[in-house]
């Protein structure tokens, strides 16, 4: 489903602010999206370029600022429905097909593109709705997102974590001395939006987005480099990534807090397409549409593993744990060691994972409030927490970082990380935790 259906369904349950005034891409259109976070998606009619110039393009965001928002636009019901979708198109994808593109070449350079400056501590404007889609040895699309600060009229830096696919890709094709032929999908169609975030690498991306909308999601080519884009995207900018050639990125404003410079893969821009009209898509870094797409797609991995030894009610990932660290779980408990079972199947499902807390089934794990109530009223705390040392972690989180005074200079060192699972069931008479009823309410 394009960007753009999306928007009229946002607009017609009035889930969409308008912004009609000219409003600057440097931080002026950043504090209007932290204005609505969590609330509204936000439509920028007059975006204003460093130069002074209108942009071409209108601006939105917090398309998933909330999942009242992210329901409206694919017009669902709830996340149950949304969480099976994911679920059934990990198992049954729908291969992409080709088809004819709703972009054209466009006469315009990176420098015409109005991307944000969102934090006075960043090094410059940055791209965060980028999904960078490219066919691996295999035939099989990828699709993820990256980061990305424009480095010059014809080129960007992105930031491709270590280990992962992308990342894994561009040392191969680099130890052969080959660029990496790529799309940058920036508007994608929401069924990849969703599908590149999810993290299962070893599938075709495409597909998984198909198996999200269940109809096939047409591609279109690139003409000048081997690379294929969503044929409804709103912009898509063609190129490749450049063996061997890295430059600084970072520091930049993360859902844990600010990450660190890094020498970074370079894509070089060969052609940019855009539809007539076209939006120009961003997530506020840190934001709650940030956490949101980090997060729910990794419910359903979740809840699959821990459906393995417990009867599930509801997963989500939580507010506290910025929508990645952290997961709520309830349970039907039928044995007393479910609750540490459940927490173990939830890291195997997401490593990322640094604290999981498993409650009873009257427990509404979407209502955070809810949640840390049964950890202080149904968890004992020499027994029911349960730390496991020295297993690796997030890498935005930074709190195993210390910085000691050595030999009279200042380090940095590294402590290894671990992981917690709480059981915040009821062990002892539930009808000292039973909630008071009225009949009348």
């Amino acid at each position: 489903m394009e960007l753009r259906l999306a928007l009229k369904r946002l607009e017609e349950r009035d889930l969409l602010h308008v912004v009609g005034k000219e409003t600057s891409v440097e931080y002026e259109i950043a504090a209007h999206l932290k204005k609505w976070d969590g609330k509204k998606a936000v439509l920028f009619e007059k975006p204003l370029l460093p130069d002074g110039r209108r942009s071409a393009f209108r601006v939105v965001g917090g398309v998933a600022t909330s999942r009242e928002t992210l329901l409206a636009s694919f017009d669902i019901s709830d996340m149950k429905e949304m969480r099976d979708r994911i679920r059934g198109a990990l198992k049954n994808p729908i291969p992409p097909v080709e088809g004819d593109p709703e972009w054209v070449r466009a006469n315009i350079t990176l420098s015409d593109l109005p991307v944000l400056k969102h934090y006075t501590g960043e090094p410059g404007p940055y791209m965060t709705a980028s999904v960078v889609v490219f066919k691996d040895e295999d035939g099989a699309f990828s699709s993820s997102y990256h980061r990305m600060m424009p480095i010059g009229d014809k080129k960007l830096v992105l930031r491709a974590v270590e280990g992962r696919k992308l990342s894994r890709t561009i040392e191969r094709f680099s130890e052969r001395d080959q660029d990496l032929p790529a799309a940058i999908s920036i508007g994608s169609p929401l069924e990849v939006m969703v599908a590149s975030a999810v993290p299962a690498e070893n599938m075709d991306k495409i597909a998984l987005a198909g198996g999200i909308a269940g109809e096939p999601v047409s591609v279109s080519p690139c003409e000048g480099v081997e690379a294929w884009a969503p044929s409804s995207s709103e912009i898509v900018i063609c190129g490749k990534i450049l063996a061997g050639e890295r430059a600084p990125e970072g520091p930049f404003y993360e859902i844990l807090g600010k990450d660190i410079v890094r020498q970074q893969p370079v894509f070089e821009v060969e052609e940019i397409y855009a539809r007539p009209d076209g939006f120009y898509q961003a997530i506020l870094p840190a934001g709650s549409e940030h956490q949101l797409l980090m997060g729910l797609p990794v419910e359903p991995l979740i809840e699959d593993r821990v459906s393995e030894v417990a009867d599930v009610v509801d997963v989500a990932m939580t507010p506290g744990g910025a929508g990645w660290i952290e997961a709520a779980i309830s349970i039907r408990k039928s044995s007393p060691d479910q609750p540490a079972l459940a927490g173990l199947m939830a890291i195997a499902a997401h490593k990322s994972l640094k604290r999981v807390i498993v409650v009873d089934d009257d427990v509404d794990v979407s209502d955070y409030v809810e949640v840390m109530r049964a950890v202080l009223q149904r968890a004992h705390i020499p027994d029911d927490f349960k730390v496991i040392s020295g297993i690796k972690g997030s890498s935005l989180d930074h709190s195993n970082l210390r910085e000691i005074e050595l030999d009279g200079e200042k380090r940095l060192i590294k402590l290894p990380q671990g992981k917690m699972i709480i059981d915040a069931t009821v062990k002892g008479p539930k009808e000292l935790t039973e909630r008071p009823r009225n009949p009348y309410l």
